[in-house]
């Protein structure tokens, strides 16, 4: 069973023909199969069975437990969706009632993943030459339009250990030149995904590229908060090696913890986080910032 998030923090504003909504993605084009609506009461159930085909399960209102073969259950509620494959064991409950989408079919997911695997491993010298592979593979799309492109993220402080995926910014000189990289990076197959809940922050879900190594990317105003975080976790993390120390052990402990789930990986090192980031704040004499430190995602009981 995987979770993704089809929630308005990751969804996409839509102003085309003077619209004013958000869209949560799904499911890629040329999805066969069949769509159905699922109303589950107080105390409803869909009993245990083996799917016949890959299903779909996303919750559009209320919430409930969902399970898949290894019988555990998840809480998943409103921009949630489980999806379960061709053969696989499964059950959904709900304590106070819910209403969901369901596709039994063929389908490919655009939705956000929740579930995934999560590996921190040692600091890898070879990090820096990953950036920069993928900043000149990006700087001719966007040249003439950003300022500059950033490494940031656990894999650009030396020594630090991390997910060996590369974090990137592109940097702009303002909002006016957001959507102008936005468009220019459509053609090499990044997908605009929107700030995924970090305002200022425009998040891209990254093609798979033969010669690239694997990274995230996201387009910041120069000296938004959104950027100026980045630099500043850092810049502390790469000149204090206790806090670099304390981080890694933290980062370790909660791949553990998380059990895939990367929700609950993030949500778990948010407040030490906020914490680095408060710091380098008032030792750079900068005006404090409030920083939004999420709950555990909840887990049912078995």
């Amino acid at each position: 069973m995987q979770i993704f998030r089809f929630d308005p923090e990751v969804s996409i504003p839509i102003d085309h023909f003077g619209s004013d909504f958000r869209i949560g993605r799904l499911t890629e084009e040329g999805t066969k199969g069949r769509v159905q609506v699922l109303h589950l009461g107080p105390g409803g159930m869909v009993g245990r069975h083996r799917t016949g085909l890959r299903q779909l399960f996303a919750v559009v209102s209320g919430s409930g437990q969902v399970s898949g073969n290894d019988g555990s259950y998840r809480v998943i509620r409103a921009g949630q969706a489980a999806v379960w494959e061709a053969g696989e064991e499964h059950d959904v409950r709900s304590d106070d009632g819910l209403v969901a989408l369901c596709v039994e079919g063929t389908f490919e997911m655009q939705a956000v993943a929740v579930t995934k695997d999560i590996v921190v491993v040692d600091y890898d010298p070879a990090w820096p030459q990953w950036f920069e592979h993928v900043r000149a593979y990006l700087w001719p799309a966007v040249e003439k339009l950003a300022c500059g492109i950033d490494h940031v993220g656990s894999t650009s402080v030396f020594g630090l250990a991390a997910k060996p995926i590369i974090d990137v910014d592109i940097v702009v000189a303002d909002d006016a030149g957001v959507r102008p990289v936005i468009d220019a990076l459509a053609p090499l197959g990044y997908r605009w995904v929107g700030d995924l809940g970090v305002d200022g922050r425009q998040a891209f879900d990254t093609p798979t590229h033969p010669t690239l190594p694997r990274h995230h990317l996201y387009l910041v105003v120069e000296g938004s908060k959104a950027h100026r975080d980045h630099v500043l976790l850092r810049d502390l993390l790469r000149a204090d090696p206790d806090a670099r120390r304390r981080y890694a052990e933290l980062k370790r402990a909660n791949v553990e913890l998380a059990q895939g789930d990367i929700d609950v990986y993030v949500a778990a090192k948010a407040p030490f986080v906020a914490g680095l980031l408060t710091r380098a704040r008032a030792e750079l004499g900068l005006e404090p910032a409030s920083y939004f430190v999420p709950d555990l995602p909840g887990e049912a009981p078995r």
